[in-house]
């Protein structure tokens, strides 16, 4: 039925390389700019602590606890667009959606900007899928690109992995629900899809 929820990928999906290189370009620049930040906060409580010996007991702890926290924040967000870029568009392999979810995350937060938030929740472990994981990176950047620009300033993208019976569910709940550019993308990389109106749940197959 025409208007029945829940969607198969189409026979004659497009591949995602070149959309996919297209769009890692577009979001190269928030990921310069969100380096830098990093960058600057590392340097400047680097500066403060070595300012801070001899201060009150705790303080250089403290400066100490940011720039670590700032430099972890840069590495997950290099690896995480690395990781991306570099990924050749390949055949479906077994993953784990919780895994790809795992690494994307860090470039999904530069997608949505400062204004907005994404929260995520996801078992340590969770049973390998076959699945196209550079079609589900691409769509998961392509719906928070989309959404950055429709989501009013505080909204949060929630994701959520999750076991069903006889499948792995990925559900992503945002307001005004995933725009069709990004539905398209997201049915093309999932065995099942539905279409709910606050956001979509992706299902992969569990495999004897």
């Amino acid at each position: 039925m025409a208007d029945d929820p829940t969607l198969s990928p189409p026979q004659d999906a497009p591949h995602p390389g070149p959309e996919r290189l297209d769009r890692l370009r577009r979001v190269a620049p928030a990921v310069q700019h969100d380096i830098n930040n990093a960058m600057m906060v590392l340097a400047a409580n680097l500066d403060l602590l070595a300012r801070s010996v001899g201060d009150a007991e705790g303080a250089p702890r403290r400066q100490l606890d940011r720039a670590v926290q700032a430099s972890r924040r840069l590495e997950e967000t290099m690896r995480g667009f690395l990781d991306c870029a570099r990924r050749a568009a390949e055949e479906p392999a077994k993953v784990s959606p919780a895994t790809v979810l795992r690494q994307v995350l860090p470039l999904l937060r530069v997608a949505l900007g400062a204004r907005l938030k994404v929260e995520a929740t996801m078992p340590e472990r969770l049973v390998e899928v076959r699945m196209d994981r550079a079609a589900l990176e691409l769509a998961l950047l392509a719906l928070a690109q989309d959404a950055a620009a429709r989501m009013p300033q505080g909204s949060r993208l929630l994701v959520e992995v999750r076991e069903a019976a006889a499948e792995v569910e990925l559900a992503l709940t945002l307001p005004q629900g995933a725009g069709e550019a990004a539905l398209i993308l997201l049915r093309g990389c999932c065995t099942r899809l539905e279409v709910l109106p606050d956001g979509c749940v992706l299902a992969w197959r569990k495999e004897g």
